[in-house]
């Protein structure tokens, strides 16, 4: 996983180097014939499964500058890839490359469209690389590594022209405000090899005219020539360059920049590639030239070690609720231990001190009864203060009615009875016994009320009797703590079995009957206070 396979290919052979951590482990040159090709199997061979990244340095490169209107989302990438396959038919290695956006006019976007104008010469590695299903991330152009390589130096100038010499030729990369523009390898032959200041001055003058020809630059452009070199004659080399040219020649010290990327410089020298292998190792990854079928297998690589990832957190997570849990039972088996010795030590105690206890006549499962009603009589606890209140507010709103009696009791009959025997004016049964609805629960006692009035100066009017008598009933149904009232007796007597008696002729001595009355009221069964 924290492994990467970088390979540059050039023209006549193919460089691959296996990094791990950022850091070079080994290098390996392939020839660009059959044995190579075997060869580069068998080494693939060795590393299955290892991310490979691609660079490729050849002559068959093809740069140019597109204008594309202003678009977002898959509408500015199918306008892209559209754009792509009209320009690069023949090929599929390309990519665009987004520059800036024009400040004028429409605002469009600019593009770089960059391709291998010739993919057969990749053919053979890339074959290679699908019969061992390696995991191909990309395949990028190592002048595109070198724009990032210019950035990271923090070289402002607006106008670059990185000349770098690489193991197959001279690479000229032409920088507009750190933004790539145009590329092209020099191959090296035996006469620039002999005299390679010469070649350098040669080449610089040609990539300017070519600049100038193109409308990138124009005479009054200042020009700036960087040679990226680690030889003792670097700066005699930048020197005849600015001389003959007339152009600012500045050097890089590969060595020092080398160190700072814990790379050999040694290994420069033979292959100046391995500096921008190490940025692709790094992370610096430009632009991709691939088609999405060849990154397939790394499609399924990432796929693979995003379940692998997701497995190992679950585990871990896994494993830590485990320990906690672990940990949590742990702690109850001993708490539950302390308990449980506690627990026996406490009955020791307790029998030790009972050994000195008189002897009770009473057997336990008595006293535990006593307790239960004791319990039972607490809860069922009562006075007649919420009675009282009810009633009163009630009478109040009837002055006419005079209170006799009042009796208060706790019942859990369904058809309480007054035990009244004090000798009071006797009760006139107004008809057969109420028929009561109130279904007590039995488990509980409830407040029951009785009630014994008169209308108060009764001149012998009865219906004004009832009706006081039923406005008094209306009041106390009214209350929320009410379950029912009942009229044990009425005003007057209304059964039929009732004799009439007085007489008609002396009205004077006829005495007017008192309007008694007896009312039951059934509270509701009072919440306990929590």
């Amino acid at each position: 996983m924290f492994s990467k396979i970088v390979l540059c290919a050039t023209n006549n052979r193919l460089l691959a180097g296996k990094w791990q951590f950022g850091k070079l482990l080994s290098h390996q040159v392939f020839r660009n014939d059959p044995q190579g090709h075997e060869d580069f199997g068998r080494y693939l061979q060795k590393h299955e499964g290892t991310k490979v990244y691609l660079l490729v340095d050849v002559v068959e490169e093809d740069y140019r500058l597109e204008t594309l209107p202003h678009t977002m989302g898959n509408a500015r990438r199918e306008l892209i890839n559209r754009k792509l396959s009209q320009v690069y038919r023949s090929t599929p290695y390309r990519t665009a490359h987004f520059i800036n956006r024009e400040p004028l006019k429409r605002k469009d976007d600019r593009f770089l469209f960059a391709a291998l104008t010739y993919g057969e010469l990749l053919q053979p590695w890339i074959e290679r690389l699908q019969a061992q299903q390696m995991p191909l991330v990309g395949i990028y152009l190592l002048s595109m590594v070198s724009q990032h390589f210019v950035r990271r130096l923090k070289i402002s100038d607006p106008d670059i022209l990185l000349t770098e010499r690489l193991s197959c030729g001279l690479r000229q990369t032409y920088l507009h405000n750190g933004r790539l523009r145009i590329s092209r390898l020099v191959p090296f032959t035996e006469e620039a090899k002999s005299s390679i200041e010469f070649f350098y001055v040669a080449e610089t003058e040609k990539a300017r005219l070519y600049l100038d020809s193109q409308r990138f630059i124009n005479r009054a452009t200042q020009l700036t020539v960087l040679i990226p070199s680690h030889q003792n004659n670097s700066q005699t080399l930048c020197r005849d360059v600015g001389h003959e040219s007339g152009l600012e020649c500045k050097t890089i010290d590969l060595v020092k920049l080398a160190q700072g990327y814990k790379l050999d410089p040694v290994l420069l020298r033979d292959n100046p590639e391995l500096l921008h292998m190490q940025l692709v190792a790094s992370g610096t990854v430009p632009d991709n030239l691939a088609p999405i079928a060849l990154g397939k297998h790394h499609q399924l690589n990432v796929i693979r070690q995003s379940i692998n990832a997701a497995s190992a957190i679950v585990l871990l997570l896994g494993l830590a609720a485990s320990a906690v849990f672990f940990k949590h039972g742990y702690d109850n088996r001993t708490h539950t231990e302390q308990a449980a010795l506690a627990t026996v030590h406490q009955q020791q105690l307790y029998e030790e001190v009972a050994k000195d206890f008189p002897a009770t006549p009473i057997p336990a499962a008595d006293l535990q009864t006593v307790a239960e009603l004791e319990t039972a009589i607490m809860q069922n606890a009562s006075l007649p203060q919420r009675a009282m209140q009810v009633i009163s507010k009630a009478v109040n709103a009837s002055p006419e009615i005079d209170i006799n009696r009042l009796a208060w009791t706790l019942s859990n009959d369904a058809d309480p009875k007054d035990g009244d025997r004090s000798g009071g004016p006797v009760a006139i049964n107004t008809a057969s016994p109420v028929a009561s609805a109130f279904v007590p629960d039995p488990n509980y006692l409830y407040e029951v009320a009785f009630v014994n009035g008169e209308i108060r100066r009764f001149s012998g009017d009865y219906r004004a009797a009832l009706e006081s008598v039923n406005r008094l009933m209306e009041r106390l149904k009214a209350d929320a703590s009410v379950a029912q009232v009942d009229v044990l007796q009425a005003p007057v007597n209304v059964s039929s079995y009732s004799n009439l008696q007085g007489s008609t002729t002396d009205e004077r001595t006829a005495q007017v009957t008192p309007a008694l009355f007896k009312l039951r009221v059934i509270f509701k069964r009072e919440e306990p206070v929590t």
